[in-house]
């Protein structure tokens, strides 16, 4: 029924077989539904509804009612006849099971604490003291420069590509921590999983970073006039820094998210103060050993 709502009664042959399951659908089925305005989503919810068990069916029948809902309430103006305009998509009227099956309201979790001056302070509120404790951990990156001091002396080199450093670290952990917080999102993975997908976002970070490396170093040496030792110690960095900002952005999301906490709100700020602080120390260290003991 859901499938003759969505695609028409003409076409329900195409997905429906005689038995009432769904049936496979090629390429220009799937297209054909991209025209109307269904995306693969909810189709692969259809299929899961048609084919799964009688627990996946109803989990599967209640997400379709569910978007079908939301997506109605959204893209619907009344219409003359008392029925449902809706932007590229039939309008589908909800059988007695589909609207017994489908939840009351779907509320839509608030992104902005509510409007106004009342909304500024509450998200005032929530975020001023989490970014006071980040802020002090950002203050560790002075003593970090500070206990390495003697070495910028020696190589004011160095002390150029800080930014270079620190920005790379950020801008690698951050695809990890969008990539964790929505598989997260879909649904709730196990320890196994978690572990998984660390090594994997891990191994990713330092294999994408050693690459870069591999440009980078030369490239500073010859078209920069930067001098073979740092550009050495820029092309040894990265690949140590992608594989921590990686591991780190990774892991912080599942922490974060199996202690209660709101992630949105603490592991990019989190992730940023680990990475900034200890990332310049491993910078630091690498240039230490290259250029101290390695003259």
């Amino acid at each position: 029924e859901l499938c003759r709502g969505i695609a028409g009664e003409s076409h329900a042959a195409m997905f429906v077989d005689g038995e009432g399951r769904l049936s496979s659908a090629p390429s220009e089925e799937l297209e054909y539904l991209k025209k109307m305005g269904i995306d693969d989503y909810l189709f692969a919810a259809v299929r899961a509804a048609a084919a799964g068990g009688a627990t996946e069916r109803r989990e599967a029948l209640l997400l379709i009612s569910t978007r079908l809902a939301a997506e109605a309430e959204a893209a619907s103006e009344p219409a003359k006849d008392g029925g449902l305009r809706r932007r590229g998509v039939r309008a589908v009227k909800e059988s007695p099971a589909a609207e017994a099956a489908a939840p009351e309201e779907v509320e839509e979790p608030s992104s902005g604490g509510g409007g106004g001056v009342a909304g500024a302070l509450r998200l005032v509120c929530e975020r001023t003291g989490w970014l006071a404790f980040f802020l002090c951990g950002l203050l560790l990156c002075e003593r970090v420069m500070h206990s390495f001091g003697a070495l910028l002396e020696r190589e004011i080199e160095l002390a150029f590509f800080v930014p270079l450093i620190i920005g790379h670290g950020g801008n690698s952990g951050g695809q990890a921590v969008s990539t964790v917080i929505r598989s997260i999102g879909r649904r709730s993975p196990s320890a196994s999983e978690a572990i998984s997908t660390v090594a994997t976002e891990a191994l990713a970070g330092a294999l994408q970073s050693l690459l870069l490396g591999c440009l980078v170093g030369p490239a500073l040496h010859f078209f920069l006039d930067t001098s073979r030792a740092v550009s050495t110690v820029m092309a040894t960095t990265l690949p140590l820094l992608g594989l921590f900002s990686n591991c780190t952005g990774a892991m912080l999301p599942f922490l974060v998210t199996w202690a209660g906490l709101d992630p949105a709100v603490i592991v990019g700020p989190l992730m940023t103060t680990l990475v900034d602080t200890l990332g310049l120390m491993i910078y630091l260290s690498v240039a230490t050993a290259t250029l101290v003991h390695g003259s």
